[in-house]
């Protein structure tokens, strides 16, 4: 009586098809592969999301529910009207106008870059030079459009900022202002710009947003170029206006919260909801144009300056490899600093003394922050580091950090931390220390 040999099925790309093998290797000596698999060492794991945090709903938005994202309309990288025209007065001028507006016809529309169509182009500046390409590269969290005015109620506050560099004071009133731009060939009209206000943070998204008020504001088209500011009194808000931009109050008083002393960080949302809209979702300056993010502290204080400060790392799209650094550089290289000192040349210089700054190791966002205030200070560089390397899951997570330093008068350390996930920076924040 015969035995009947088992026999393995194999999909190995060698056949062309589906095999069958007494042993459990293969013709081409490599191990029989099962029909769902391919010939050759196994697939990697798929990358695992991490879910998403829950939205913190805001007052005066509504998320409108909708399955499939709307179609993305035809680009080219010229605009239509040059692509292929004649010269003026040549014969094919008039048949080739014709076969523009029957293409359209046909099959509707074709856009070129956005600049160039009759259609607004929003903007809250991340740098002076900003003229919204994005992405941003380059410090995207130190924005010259937004204002601070301490002590000052929002209903008694002027229209123009009395001052570019204020500092937010903690536990009294505050107001806020933005300094938003159309830089498209239609106007804007009924602009909407929202001002926002976050925990410290290097890595901003909308479960952390605290909307603080909105203002509605008209633009004109970037031709319109007014030699003055001058007022706008509508049904819809006031505002200060030069034209194709306005600097615009926020209609709220903002009182920042004690326990961080007034460090936080603020965002501010320019949009047009038709013409010119922004994901309700986006809160990176680095990203998208119509955000703008001032992430600043200055700390003001005899010498020697010191502050401690924990920072929110955000949330994670997927479970990565992250590196949070800090990066001592000299007042020149910080352009906010002329908005605080009211004039383009300012009189800071670098402290000849070394600062000690650092970073602890990362913790759950709900942990205790670790202060170094009451460590002997030549204690503190052996508990610091300057970058911090480890791996994200989906949990929150926060990081601390310390810098203390003598100062003499007009010298000033600017601290700049920056969170990497890869090659990206996905969000920084600035310390000024000042005598």
């Amino acid at each position: 009586m015969k035995t009947q040999l088992p026999r393995h099925k194999c999909s190995c790309q060698c056949h062309g098809e589906i095999a069958l093998h007494v042993s459990l290797t293969c013709d081409c000596g490599k191990p029989i592969v099962p029909p769902h698999n391919e010939c050759g060492p196994p697939k990697p794991p798929k990358q695992v999301c991490c879910p998403p945090p829950p939205a913190k709903p805001q007052p005066g938005m509504v998320d409108v529910p909708q399955d499939d994202p709307p179609p993305r309309p035809k680009t080219s990288d010229l605009p239509p009207w040059k692509v292929g025209k004649p010269k003026p007065g040549d014969p094919g001028e008039v048949p080739w106008f014709r076969g523009k507006i029957g293409d359209i016809n046909r099959n509707g529309p074709t856009f070129g870059p956005r600049k160039d169509e009759y259609l607004p182009f929003l903007l809250v500046r991340a740098a002076s030079a900003d003229r919204g390409n994005r992405p941003f590269s380059g410090v995207f969290w130190e924005s010259p459009d937004i204002f601070v005015a301490p002590n000052l109620d929002a209903d008694s506050a002027p229209l123009m900022p009395p001052t570019t560099g204020g500092i937010a004071k903690a536990n009294i009133a505050n107001t806020l202002y933005a300094h938003v731009w159309n830089l498209g060939k239609a106007p804007a009209y009924r602009v909407r710009v929202e001002f926002y206000w976050f925990n410290p943070s290097l890595g901003i998204t909308r479960a952390d947003a605290n909307l603080i008020g909105a203002a509605w504001v008209d633009l004109g088209n970037r031709f319109t170029i007014d030699s003055a500011w001058h007022e706008v009194h509508a049904s819809y808000g006031r505002w200060l206006t030069r034209g194709s931009h306005a600097i615009v109050r926020c209609p709220e008083t903002w009182i920042p919260r004690i326990e961080n002393n007034g460090h936080e960080c603020l965002v501010v949302r320019a949009f047009e909801p038709i013409l010119d809209s922004v994901p309700v979702n986006q809160f990176s300056a680095s990203a998208d144009r119509h955000v703008a993010q001032r992430n600043i502290s200055v700390v003001e204080a005899a010498s020697p300056a010191s502050i401690d400060l924990a920072l929110n790392l955000g949330y994670a799209d997927a479970p990565s490899e992250a590196e949070v650094e800090v990066e001592v550089e000299g007042p020149a290289n910080m352009e906010w600093l002329q908005l605080y000192a009211g004039k383009r040349i300012t009189d800071y210089r670098t402290p000849a003394a070394q600062v000690v700054a650092g970073l602890l190791p990362p913790t759950v966002v709900n942990a205790r922050s670790i202060t170094l205030e009451h460590v002997a200070s030549e204690c503190r560089p052996h508990l610091l580091k300057r970058r911090e390397r480890f791996h994200r899951g989906c949990d929150p997570l926060r990081i601390n950090f310390h810098a203390t330093a003598d100062l003499q008068k007009h010298e000033a350390h600017v601290l700049r931390i920056r969170q990497r996930v890869g090659s990206d920076v996905i969000g920084g924040y600035s310390v000024v220390l000042l005598k």
